[in-house]
């Protein structure tokens, strides 16, 4: 499943299957480009705040990791939003 904004246009990746007894949720990684154009690598801060902002829309908050990274126009948050 995706999502896209139009303003920001982040794209997460949800998680799919059945959750079993009392498993914790997995986090999809959360892809942020921004509209109609890639990002670039030295534009990390303004992808941070397009993501915490799509992290607060859902009520949640951004989990930043060590291996988050910049990826073919995007920025990607390994864990995100929690």
């Amino acid at each position: 499943m995706s999502l896209t904004l139009a303003l920001g246009a982040c794209v997460s990746q949800a998680p799919t299957g059945p959750a079993q007894g009392m498993v914790a949720p997995v986090a999809a990684p959360l892809r942020v480009t921004k509209a109609g154009q890639p990002f670039q690598a030295h534009e990390g801060v303004a992808a941070r705040r397009v993501a915490e902002a799509e992290c607060n829309a859902r009520g949640r908050r951004l989990q930043p990791s060590i291996y988050d990274r910049f990826e073919a126009g995007a920025w990607v948050y390994v864990e995100g939003c929690a």
